[in-house]
């Protein structure tokens, strides 16, 4: 079992102070590559040097984000929460493209996506979507499934008809809009992970697969969300798309390894206290939440692959739905994307409006001090 220390102080401190001079090397580097240019002087050496300055000053941004702070935070654990008598609250998840290395030509990023709900909510989407399946597809017996929705294919062609077509999407947003639910997700850009993580720092804190990390990532901001912000109290029942029988046992092998030794920022106690110690791995058959779940890995996948610029299809219905508590940092915030610190300024924006508080903007007091 991993030793997992407090918040890690003694490791991101020293990250901050490397970092920083990172950032003054980096600036003296590029001052060196225009004079060198001037000068007509090759500086592809010094250009290279530039990349591997920048690259080094990434990976210790990453390390040294946040606050110092305890793993933990969160109160009132229950002997034993299952006698507890606490409402279930079903956590749906599914994922966007491939977890594993796969050749450059293809698309270098993972989604996990996940949505909250209870079992009444549970029951009217399945009505509400099986309404439209009858009307568009005129059977309730098929499966929501991205990319083919949103790109028509397959049967939602509907014979080229574009009608059709505008009318189905306006039927899908509705779905989404008017169903309650919580949502969580993960991108994962999976050569920075691969290159800063796995490569050249191998961060005892972090598994080694870009699934079991999205596991860790995203369950640690549904832990945050049930002991700070549920109403009723409720205990998390999670359920997996099944992906087969090998697969489900790795995911469930990172699942229970979070209650053996918790996270880097969350204690084992947290995630015993407030999640059902097993899950359920169920296939794609008919209406379920896991049909939103697999629409929204789409749209983080999109939004990752653009590099945090673009706006997918259907990304504003769900940033609306995104958990996010005070300012949205360190776990307060539904949606996380990793490595993310050469488009933290985008990611930060993004929270904003989802309406994410700046810790200034929630504590006036505390601003004045800072300004004397």
């Amino acid at each position: 079992m991993i030793n997992r220390p407090n918040g890690d102080p003694d490791g991101r401190r020293p990250a901050r102070a490397k970092a920083a001079l990172l950032g003054e090397a980096s600036h003296v580097a590029h001052a060196l590559v225009a004079l060198l240019k001037r000068a007509n002087i090759d500086a592809s050496d010094c250009e290279a040097l530039v990349k591997e300055i920048v690259r080094q000053e990434n990976i210790a941004l990453q390390l040294s984000y946040g606050r110092v702070e305890g793993r933990r935070r969160f109160k009132g654990h229950s002997p034993q929460p299952l006698l507890d008598g606490r409402y279930k609250n079903f956590l749906y998840l599914d994922e966007g493209g491939k977890s594993f290395p796969e050749p450059a030509t293809q698309p270098q990023f993972f989604s996990l996506a996940a949505v909250s709900i209870t079992r009444q909510e549970n029951h009217q989407y399945v009505k509400r979507a099986n309404a439209v399946k009858s009307q568009f597809l005129g059977r309730v017996d098929i499966t929501f499934h991205e990319p083919f929705m949103r790109e028509h294919d397959g049967p939602y062609s509907f014979n080229g008809d574009k009608g059709k077509q505008a009318a189905f999407d306006q039927a899908i947003d509705r779905l989404v809009t008017d169903t309650s639910f919580v949502a969580f997700g993960v991108g994962v850009r999976k050569l920075g992970f691969e290159r800063d993580f796995m490569q050249t720092h191998i961060d005892p804190y972090l598994p080694t697969d870009a699934y079991a990390v999205a596991i860790t990532l995203l369950m640690e901001r549904y832990i945050d969300y049930l002991a700070m912000l549920a109403q009723p109290k409720s205990m998390g029942h999670i359920i997996f798309e099944s992906q087969g029988p090998r697969e489900d046992a790795l995911h469930q092998m990172e699942y229970v390894r979070l209650f053996l030794e918790g996270s880097q920022w969350i204690e084992d106690g947290a995630f015993r206290n407030w999640l059902e110690p097993g899950v359920r791995f169920v296939p794609k058959q008919g209406s379920s939440p896991l049909e939103l779940a697999d629409m929204l890995a789409r749209e983080i996948f999109e939004w990752v692959r653009g590099e945090c610029r673009v706006t997918p299809k259907r990304w504003d219905l769900f940033s609306n739905k995104f958990y996010c508590r005070g300012d949205g940092r360190m776990g307060k915030f539904g949606l996380k994307i990793f490595p993310d610190a050469d488009v933290r300024d985008l990611i930060e924006e993004h929270r904003k409006r989802c309406g994410a508080v700046a810790d200034e903007l929630k504590a006036p007091n505390l601003r004045e001090k800072r300004r004397r």
